[in-house]
Order: structure tokens, then sequence, then C-alpha cells
């Protein structure tokens, strides 16, 4: 069975190659969902990206838009980090799927056992990804954290009789990541509209506080008392913040649980035990 197994999986990676060597030749035009994600300029990129640019064609027609939508979102917030530069959603998932297939592989030749082959694609995969999504997850969450500051001084700015693009451009230059975040908006910005393009680079980053935000400036904007609604959007932002992070610490106490009785009690009840188990056996078979 096993060696049937084999067989099938080496006729199936012969297929592959063979699918990518005619997508290679006969068709190098990107097609499916986040075609703009993929370009031809990868060639500029590091050594592996040049490596892995023949599997950004299957994956760019194949791949589920949603997983490519996610990846993208992680990846933007990755680079505002400084990881993962120039790399795009097709070729990190070219990556992911070329380390599950290297992974899988590898197991077979160490282990010849197919589950065990599974598991190490599977983290071939997952490795990558999770990598990517740690970056951004702390990115994220101190974006967040910063938001309500850089609103607040943009209120503050409004108060002295600034207009709103003028303040967000002054207060684009404090330091933190909101900060680095509008002047990337502002470079883009050029000869644009500055809020309109503020709600593109949100949607770009899937983080819901970012939209909510660049919708309620466009808002504002169109309306009167702009520096107290500024004010008030600042506070609501903080406020959501706060019962966010006072959920994520009430669901780490009871996530904590297990790792504690696993980590903690079960070796010092085995202590426990032996140190009061020491002294019977010795009674009963006179020593060890």
């Amino acid at each position: 069975m096993t060696l049937a197994l084999i067989y099938l999986i080496g006729i199936l990676v012969a297929a592959f190659i063979a699918y990518l060597l005619v997508e290679i030749v006969w068709d190098r035009t990107p097609k499916g969902a986040l075609s703009e994600a993929y370009s031809p300029e990868t060639k500029t990129g590091s050594r592996l990206q040049g490596v892995l640019s023949p599997l950004g064609i299957p994956v760019q027609k194949y791949a589920p838009p949603a997983l490519l939508r996610k990846t993208q979102a992680n990846l933007y917030w990755a680079q505002m980090a400084g990881k993962w530069h120039d790399w795009n959603a097709v070729q990190f998932t070219a990556l992911q799927l070329a380390t599950a297939v290297g992974g899988f592989l590898l197991g077979m030749f160490a282990t010849q056992d197919v589950m065990m082959s599974l598991v190490a694609g599977y983290i071939g995969w997952a490795y990558p990804g999770m990598s990517a999504n740690g970056v951004a997850r702390r990115t994220r969450r101190l974006f967040v954290s910063q938001l309500p500051e850089f609103v607040q001084l943009v209120s503050a700015q409004m108060a002295a009789g600034v207009s709103m693009e003028e303040a967000i451009q002054r207060t684009s230059k404090s330091p933190g990541l909101v900060g680095q975040w509008m002047q990337k908006v502002l470079r883009q910005a050029q000869g644009r509209n500055l809020i309109e393009q503020m709600q593109r680079e949100a949607q770009e980053s899937l983080l819901p506080e970012l939209i909510g935000m660049s919708v309620q400036i466009a808002f504002i904007r169109r309306g009167t008392a702009q520096q107290e609604l500024m004010s008030q959007m600042a506070m609501s932002i903080a406020a959501a913040y706060i019962g966010e992070a006072e959920q994520r610490a009430e669901k780490l106490g009871s996530e904590m649980v297990v790792p504690m009785v696993i980590f903690y009690f079960v070796p010092f009840l085995a202590t426990l035990l032996m140190v009061m188990a020491y002294p019977v056996m010795t009674n009963l078979f006179g020593g060890f």
C-alpha cells in the first residue's frame, strides 16, 4: 500500500511539473482574482522570488480570492513592520505551496510514512503564514493603540484654525506607525483627493478601525463642527481599543488554564507523589 502511494505521489508531482511547463510556455498572462497582486517585475526582487515565479501562474488562477485577500492584508502590515519587503499575496502563497511540497517529499524520504509526510507538508505550508501573521498581528495592535492619539492631535491642530488636510499633514510628521502610514497616504495622494486615498489605503489594509476612521473623516469633512467631531471620534476609538484589550485579557485568563495544568500542576503533583512514595517503596523493598 505504501509503495503504491509513493508511485501515485510521483505521478502527481510529474504531472504538476508538466503542467507548470505548459503554463510557462503557452500562457504567461496572469488571470483570476487579485491580478494586480502579480507583477512580471518579480525578477527585480530576491532570488527566491525569481525561483518561485513559475508557481505564480497556477496560484493566480486557482487560489481562493479570500485566501489571497487575507494574505495580502497580512503582508501589508508585516511590511509596515519592515518584514517581507516586495512580496505580494501570489508570491507568498507560492512560497507556502513550495514549502508544503518540499516538506511532504522530505517526510516521505525520511520516514516512508504517509501520515508523517502529510504532517511535515502541513508544517511547511503553515510556517511562513505563522511568521507573517505574527508580525502583522503585533503591528495591527500597535497601530490601533496609537490611532486615538493621532486623531486627537489632528483635532488639536484643527482647534487652532487649521484645515483638516493641513492638520493631517502636520500630524503625520509625528513618530509612530500611524504617522508612518499617513505619510505613505500623503505620498500616494499627490494630485489626488487625500480623503479618498485614505479610504483606498484603509480598504487595502482590511483593518476595521482604520476603515471606520476613514469613513467617519469623509463625513466629518463635509459637515460643520469638525474639530469637536474629530475629538469625539478619538474618544470612541480609544474606548473601543480599551474594550477589546479587556476582552483579550479575559480570554487569555481562560486560555492559560490548560498550559498551567500541563506545565505547572502536573509536574508539581508528580514530584509530590515521588517524594511521598519513596519512603513507602523503601520500606517495602528495602531500598533501591
